[in-house]
This record gives C-alpha cells, structure tokens and sequence, in this order.
C-alpha cells in the first residue's frame, strides 16, 4: 500500500487546481488530474468512465496506462465489474484483491492482457445524479486502503462538475449554432457567460479540495469563508449554464414532454443538497412540507425538477437571513398540485414584477443588483410550467420577501 503524506496531497490538488485554471484544453487537464492522482497512489493505470443516457453503458472516457489503447474500445454493460457496481450503487469501493471479489469482471483483463489484483472505485455525481465513475488499479494486492479512497474521492467532485460543464457547453454550442438569427445581444450573453464560468468553478477546484477534505488541517474561520464562497460559486456556474442551455432548447424548438410517474417529494430529496450549497455561510432556514395526500405526478420529471430548482434557487441566492419555505399541496381532489415557494429575501419592486419572467432582466436599480446574476432561472422555470400545462404567480415586498405560486396538473394532459 502507498504511503500518502498530507503534504503531498496538497501539493498534488493544488497542482490539479492550477491546471484547471489555465487555458490547457479540457481533456488535458482532466488527464492531468488522474497522472497525478494515479502516481501519488501507485496505481499502474486510471480510467474515467462516462455513463451512457440511452443505454446505461460505461464507456471509458480517459484511460491510463500501458493498456490504455485497448480499454478505449470496451464498453462495460449496466452492473458489469467493479466500475459497474459503484455506478449502479453510487458508492465508493477498495478491492484489495479481486480475485476473492465476487463483482470483479474478468473480461477486461482477458481482452487488454492486464493483470488486475486491486482496486479504488469512486463515482462521479453532479446534483445528486451519477454521470460516471473514476478507477485506479494495480498489479498487486492490498495497493489500496482507505486513505487511497479518500484521494481518489478529493477529485471526484470537480471532475464531475468540470465533466458536466463541458457537456453543457457543447450541447449549448450546437444548439446556439441553430439559431443564427437570434438577436446579437443574446449571442454576446451566452458567449460572455459560459467564458466566465470558469471563474465560480476555478475557486470550486482551488478551494473544496483543499479545505473540505481537510488537506490543509482543522479548518479556521478564514478557510471557512474561503469554503463558503467556492460552494456559493458552484451553484451559481452550474445554474447558468443549465439556464443558458434551457433557453437555447425553447428558441431552437426542441422541447418535448416525456411523462412518467414520481413523486415530488423524492425530487426535493435530490435538489436540497443543492440548495443547502447556495444557502452555506447564511443564517437561513431551508424546509419543505407536503400535505396528506399529495398525490404522484404523472408528468415530465426532468422539467417538474428544473422547475422547482430554478425558483427555489432564485429564492435561496437573495434570502440572506431568515427562511426559506417550499410546501406542496393538492388541490381541486388532487387533480392540481401546488408548490409554494415563500422567503424572506431583498424582495422585489412592484413596478418590476411585470418583468422578471422574461429572458436577461432583473428588477434595475433593486437590491437584488448587487446579488449578480443575468436574469434566466426565472424565465425558463415559467416557460416549462408553461409548457407543463400550469400556472406562476408571484407577489413580494421589498425588505419583506416574496412568494412564488406554481399550480401543476398531477397528471399530463398533452
């Protein structure tokens, strides 16, 4: 087993952290971050593999080592070894010798000729979703412990997010490439804003890696700070990019509805992490109630959670102090589902409620300026309500709060 000092761990992230804030394109630095990984472990190879939406496949993304070329062409079926297990359970794993593990394929080891006696497995998740799994291996047993795990999970979390961003940015470029004759100012915004992504997700990589896992030792109020804003930060870059790709979909026509049946209690489960993010550092209250006999949805899932999440995000970011409270209810004998979102927030002016669904505006002049953002979360989580077949209402006061009213039907009616 490898013996990792603190100091090395540190030096290691920081490195990965500073390759990740220069113009090195992206697969080098994802590249980067598993050598370094991988050496500081002992491992004899790395691989990223990349779930697959449609078939639930691993393919490996990144990979290694001396059978890297031949991993490239092997696809892993759904649950198939050690990678497919951490996929299907989301949680990490140490093989210290696969030969007395019963979840250990040998198929990849007879097609490449590797010799594999160990394992560390971590996955890869952004909002609470797994996109993918990182491996180390090596040719002896016992290689890794505990310690290795922990490593390997130091990098888990911004390559998940650095994994996400990019696949937005592409489907966000592919999507914007079909609107050639939208307005020049929203072509400026959307190039503007995914190049100043990569300022939130920097301090992401410079910060939680370094102080969450506990690198630079116990924490001080100083690293805390530090802490709290790259986790503000995160939220924020992932939103925009989320938003920007949502508006990119409605302009260029390619909504469609795929309704199945869930129950929004068990999206809340998935979001609050997220929220509690952009919450961190903040004397706020987040809770969420549902009333006795909520019925299920049967409805588009994905954009029932996007909308859910882009309201109770904008409430989150401009709530400082106080609460943030989220309740669903039935209505009309459960034929409608109501989510209110009320909080105690800047609130907004009532000469700008007019205005605040429409793409890249904010109440001018508010205190919500000084809060950032370009105006999009609010504007796409009414266009899927529309498109959902449902209603928002929204009322506030400025200094008091405000109050977001969403009425859904419980069932697809398109």
């Amino acid at each position: 087993m490898s013996h990792i000092d603190v100091d090395s761990e540190v030096r290691i992230l920081a490195h990965i952290a500073d390759s990740m804030g220069t113009s090195m394109p992206f697969d080098d630095v994802l590249t980067t971050a598993m050598r370094f990984t991988s050496s500081l472990m002992g491992g004899d190879g790395s691989s990223i593999l990349l779930v697959d939406r449609e078939t639930g496949s691993l393919n490996f993304f990144i990979a290694l080592g001396e059978k890297a070329e031949q991993l490239r062409n092997i696809k892993l079926k759904p649950g198939e070894g050690i990678a497919g297990f951490v996929a299907g359970t989301g949680m990490p794993l140490v093989v210290s010798d696969v030969t007395r593990e019963p979840h250990f394929s040998q198929r990849v080891d007879q097609e490449t000729g590797f010799k594999t006696r160990s394992i560390a497995c971590v996955p890869l998740k952004i909002k609470g979703e797994l996109t993918g799994v990182i491996e180390v291996v090596s040719k002896n047993p016992g290689a890794f412990g505990d310690k290795e795990l922990d490593m390997l999970g130091a990098i888990a979390g911004p390559v998940a997010v650095m994994l996400e961003n990019a696949r937005l940015i592409r489907e966000v470029k592919r999507l914007h490439d079909e609107l050639a004759q939208a307005a020049r100012a929203k072509a400026e915004v959307l190039a503007t804003m995914t190049h100043e992504m990569r300022t939130p997700i920097n301090i992401v990589i410079g910060n939680l890696d370094l102080v969450v896992r506990g690198f630079l030792g116990e924490v001080s109020e100083r690293q805390r700070k530090c802490l709290e804003t790259a986790l503000r930060n995160s939220g924020e870059a992932l939103n925009l990019v989320t938003s920007l790709l949502d508006l990119s979909r409605f302009e260029a026509g390619q909504y469609v509805i795929h309704v199945e049946e869930f129950r929004l209690e068990d999206i809340w489960n998935e979001l609050e992490t997220f929220f509690q993010v952009g919450l961190s550092g903040k004397a706020v209250e987040l809770s969420w109630t549902a009333e006795d006999g909520l019925p299920p949805f049967v409805s588009d899932r994905m954009k029932v959670k996007e909308v859910l999440s882009n309201i109770v995000f904008n409430a989150v970011k401009y709530t400082d102090r106080g609460e943030v409270r989220v309740s669903a209810a039935p209505r009309e004998g459960g034929r409608l589902i109501a989510i209110e979102v009320r909080d105690t927030g800047v609130g907004i002016p009532q000469d700008a409620l007019p205005y605040i669904f429409e793409p890249f505006r904010q109440a001018e002049g508010s205190a919500t300026r000084s809060l950032g953002g370009v105006g999009l979360g609010l504007a796409i989580a009414k266009r899927l309500v529309e498109l959902l077949h449902g209603s928002v209402e929204v009322e506030s006061e400025i200094g008091k709060g405000t109050i977001f009213r969403i009425v859904l039907p419980a069932r697809d009616v398109s």
